[in-house]
């Protein structure tokens, strides 16, 4: 069975789906989460291969998870910004240190995972 991944019903039928599939991956991978990148790029190609040929309900929800995943993705770039403003906050002795009180000193290889 030969899958047709086109990417063209997606950019024209569903254009703010996939600006927002474009804005949401761009993000995962500032915030450097693999796992959560690839969760993104195998949502974008189950879009890009189920949306021609399924129905109502399996496109909403494919859409509503996408959604929802970007919801996510948002407020864990929030958190993260706050975190980082903390952390400046902390290092110029403008606040009480929380976050630099063990060995890391505040440092993190991936910012998914936030306070």
């Amino acid at each position: 069975m030969i899958m047709n991944i086109s990417l063209d019903l997606l950019m024209q039928e569903y254009s703010l789906v996939f600006i927002i599939v474009i804005i949401t991956t761009v993000l995962t991978i500032m915030m450097r989460s693999f796992l959560i990148t690839s969760l993104q790029v195998l949502l974008l190609l189950s879009l890009s291969t189920v949306l021609p040929e399924s129905t109502g309900i399996i496109q909403f929800i494919l859409i509503a998870a996408q959604i929802a995943l970007s919801g996510i993705v948002v407020y864990k770039i929030y958190k993260a910004i706050d975190m980082n403003y903390r952390l400046v906050l902390e290092k110029t002795h403008q606040a009480r240190p929380d976050l630099i009180v063990d060995e890391s000193r505040g440092c993190r290889f991936s910012f998914w995972r936030t306070n």
